[in-house]
């Protein structure tokens, strides 16, 4: 079947360029090869380190209890995001999905319940979607976790994107709000978000959540920010 709506509806590696079936998801295989885990990250977070110390969670109160960082947004992986956010291409939620579950496969962590860092309903309307939603999807269906939208973004919030580093994270208090506290009580969650800069949002989403009762809360950002970009927010 993949092969007949491949030769009706061609489809391309947004990666590369080369043809790829519909199965491929718009990704080829040698490009998703090529994505590798961070190296040298730090243990608590998954941030970048310089000179041994953590340029995310290095000075401040970091809740998540362990962050996974599954790739460095550059090459493949940086492609695929834009192409996923900007590009209207949802498919790639099932690569980045795959990819998220190899990064927690490997860090062994264990939770109850899977839920996405939220978008403002007006952002969302604009883009069609939310891409951490149905990454956190696609990651709750293959492991058999239950999904639910546990955080919601309160109306009104500025945008962090141009935001240096303090800023953000003041920003960003109180800009979330729970859900359903019931549900949340007692519960251990995994938080997935696109990219860790200052991980500032992943680290409001966690506060909020512990603070409406859950027991754990662990994160997954699909990538992590390069050094160039950390340079131009910390200093």
């Amino acid at each position: 079947m993949y092969e007949l709506l491949s030769y009706i509806f061609p489809s391309r590696c947004v990666v590369c360029g080369s043809p790829v079936s519909l199965g491929d998801h718009d990704a080829c295989a040698a490009c998703l090869s090529s994505i590798k885990p961070p190296s040298r990250g730090c243990p608590r977070c998954g941030g970048m380190l310089l000179d041994e110390k953590c340029m995310v969670c290095g000075d401040r109160a970091f809740y998540p209890d362990r962050n996974i960082c599954a790739g460095e947004y550059r090459g493949a992986l940086e492609a695929i995001l834009k192409s996923l956010k900007f590009d209207s291409r949802a498919r790639l939620c099932r690569p980045l999905g795959a990819l998220a579950c190899r990064g927690l496969a490997e860090a062994g962590l264990e939770f109850d319940l899977v839920t996405a860092v939220p978008m403002s309903p007006g952002k969302r309307w604009k883009r069609g979607f939310n891409q951490s939603e149905l990454v956190a999807r696609t990651v709750a269906g293959t492991l058999g976790t239950r999904y639910r939208r546990l955080l919601m973004e309160r109306r009104g919030a500025p945008r962090q994107r141009e935001m240096r580093r303090t800023d953000r994270f003041i920003n960003v208090l109180d800009r979330y709000a729970a859900v359903d506290r019931k549900l949340v009580s007692g519960a251990r969650i995994l938080i997935i978000d696109d990219i860790l800069t200052t991980g500032a949002t992943i680290n409001e989403c966690a506060r909020t959540l512990k603070n409406a009762g859950a027991a754990g809360v662990y994160s997954l950002t699909i990538a992590r920010a390069g050094i160039k970009k950390l340079e131009n927010l910390y200093f």
